[in-house]
């Protein structure tokens, strides 16, 4: 099977009602996607307090899991291509938001004039395609921030990830991840015109935290939520998976 990483395969992907309706079970309810959930908001928010940017934009929005977790936006667009994922963000906010606007559009093609947000932040988007795409992407991204704004992703650690895959069959996986060692993302990020402004490693024990996540099949999900938790306490050099914070250079 070759995995996903054109635009338009991933957008008619993320249509389907049964990969929408599974996405926030898969990404927030198991012990493991759950502790990586909540770093990542974690992340965001502190990102949030500390340079308190006046209008945020999120892209690929999904069904508004890092939207409806995050404080202190005064002004966001959360923007996807598909409809169900909207629909579904915007049901849960139920209103009680009146920051957020949602937008279903081409994150190639942006609605906007330049220099509108002061931060972007996306998160299991930019990663999915080849490089060819990310670099469109980096660029339209660039051309909606202000001056100095900033950017939040994520990426996939290859020396921890790949191992991983290669042991479960790299069929188990559908849609396309690039996989980077640290000064090969940094430099992927400079040439796009965006600084490294800090990095934070997150899942910092995967192959021990991976194993522990099985224990939800014998229904101990409590079990391994703690123990996948107090494994994250543990100093570590080798994480999954990597936050980034960026911000946009001068031309």
């Amino acid at each position: 099977m070759t995995p996903i990483d054109q635009p338009r395969d991933l957008k008619r992907y993320y249509q389907d009602q049964t990969v929408v309706g599974r996405y926030m079970e898969r990404r927030t309810a198991q012990p493991l996607n759950g502790l990586l959930h909540r770093r990542q908001v974690a992340f965001l928010n502190q990102v949030v307090a500390a340079r308190a940017p006046q209008t945020v934009l999120e892209i690929a929005c999904g069904p508004g899991r890092l939207t409806t977790a995050l404080r202190g936006v005064r002004f966001g667009v959360a923007v996807d291509s598909s409809q169900p994922m909207l629909e579904t963000a915007h049901r849960r906010l139920n209103g009680a938001s009146e920051q957020w606007a949602f937008l279903r559009t081409d994150a190639f093609v942006l609605p906007f004039r330049s220099e509108t947000f002061d931060a972007v932040y996306t998160l299991r988007f930019v990663r999915h395609f080849q490089v060819s795409d990310r670099q469109r992407l980096y660029a339209e991204i660039r051309r909606v921030l202000r001056p100095g704004g900033l950017l939040v992703l994520d990426a996939l650690n290859r020396d921890v990830s790949l191992p991983d895959r290669m042991r479960r069959g790299l069929d188990h996986y559908q849609i396309y991840d690039v996989l980077y060692r640290r000064h090969e993302l940094e430099a992927e990020l400079h040439d796009a015109g965006f600084r490294v402004a800090a990095v934070e490693g997150m899942l910092k024990h995967f192959p021990l935290q991976r194993r522990l996540n099985r224990l939800r099949r014998l229904r101990m999900d409590g079990l391994a939520r703690r123990l996948i938790a107090w494994l994250e306490r543990l100093p570590g050099n080798r994480p999954s998976t990597w936050m980034l914070l960026c911000e946009k250079l001068p031309s």
